[in-house]
């Protein structure tokens, strides 16, 4: 990816303001919130959700702006720009998948790369939570908690679980912006690099722009475990999605078209371990080696080696990675009041 130019105080300055406003200005989050859903609202938030879809260039900008444990040194911003197309998978109504594909080029050279995926789902019954140390629960939600929200269910670029927030779209003339409060896991910008803290506590919200989107974050890390200085920092994200009409995405809409049904048994697999009763806890490493390792190499399995028989096997191979990963019965974690 290419490396963004560094942000100033003054564009931090005014991401926190724009935050604090927003954050004013949502009513969302409340149980009792008197807002009534109609089939007009309903409609206009599955047209915010399926703009999403496009092809994008992306500056990706994040920068920790307070440090609160003592001694605590804050990090480098993290800066990059990519290209990205997000492509609309699934809308059956109330429910609308959404997945990212990344061409990253440096110098001469390009490369596709599996992205996030987002599920969007209208007034859900149950959710995932992450609860740290790569465990996941489920939560039933009561009706006064889903009534005209949505739930956005966000994964990791092998399909694993995430994150998942619940908020409701405000629609304001020519403003239209959701908003949620969730536990993550350590991005994998952090993943591999950090081991100080376990949980990102973090407010998301995406707004639409005349050019595309904006996916805004306000969050702290947090250290289970930890009575005395759980909260290690703050940080910013900001996220600009830029609708782009100049870039030739052929190898990526390639690979999707060659990937896509090897995706979609991925994805029929999880959905059945994600049961809404089951806890999920996932290892680090299997034989040692990252989830995503083992299913980008599948993935690639399914360019090089087409044909019904070959997808069986390669769909077989995927569900004893997933087992292999599956901590059964889950480890106890560190406990933490998410309030």
């Amino acid at each position: 990816m290419k490396t963004c130019t560094r942000l100033s105080i003054q564009q931090i300055a005014v991401l926190m303001l724009t935050l604090a406003l927003s954050a004013c200005a949502t009513s969302g989050m409340s149980v009792h919130d008197s807002f009534e859903p109609t089939a007009e609202t309903f409609e206009r938030d599955r047209q915010a959700i399926l703009s999403q879809a496009g092809e994008y260039s992306v500056d990706f900008q994040f920068k920790e702006t307070l440090a609160v444990r003592p001694g605590y040194k804050l990090t480098d911003p993290y800066l990059s720009k990519a290209e990205e197309i997000v492509e609309l998978i699934e809308d059956s109504g109330k429910r609308i998948d959404l997945q990212h594909i990344l061409l990253v080029t440096r110098g001469e050279k390009q490369r596709v790369v599996k992205h996030w995926r987002q599920t969007w789902i209208y007034e859900p019954e149950v959710i995932y939570e992450f609860k740290g140390k790569r465990t996941w629960k489920p939560r039933h939600l009561s009706s006064a908690e889903s009534r005209g929200k949505w739930a956005q269910i966000v994964y990791q670029v092998d399909d694993s679980p995430r994150y998942t927030g619940v908020g409701r779209w405000h629609h304001d003339g020519n403003l239209s912006s959701w908003e949620s409060r969730s536990w993550r896991p350590l991005p994998r910008r952090e993943y591999t690099k950090r081991s100080d803290y376990h949980v990102l506590v973090a407010r998301n919200r995406h707004t639409l722009t005349p050019t595309g989107w904006v996916h805004e974050q306000d969050n702290y890390k947090l250290v289970l475990g930890d009575k005395e200085n759980p909260i290690i920092a703050r940080e910013v994200g900001f996220n600009v999605y830029d609708r782009v009409d100049n870039v030739d995405f052929s190898k990526v809409k390639k690979y999707w078209k060659a990937t896509k049904e090897f995706w979609a048994e991925v994805r029929e697999a999880w959905a059945k371990l994600r049961d809404g009763k089951r806890t999920v806890q996932l290892k680090h490493k299997w034989k040692g080696r990252l989830m995503f390792m083992y299913m980008f190499a599948l993935a690639q399995e399914a360019i090089l080696k087409p044909g019904t028989e070959n997808h069986k096997e390669r769909v077989e191979k995927m569900k004893a990675v997933l087992a292999g990963f599956l901590v059964d019965p889950p480890e106890a974690i560190p406990s933490h009041s998410p309030n």
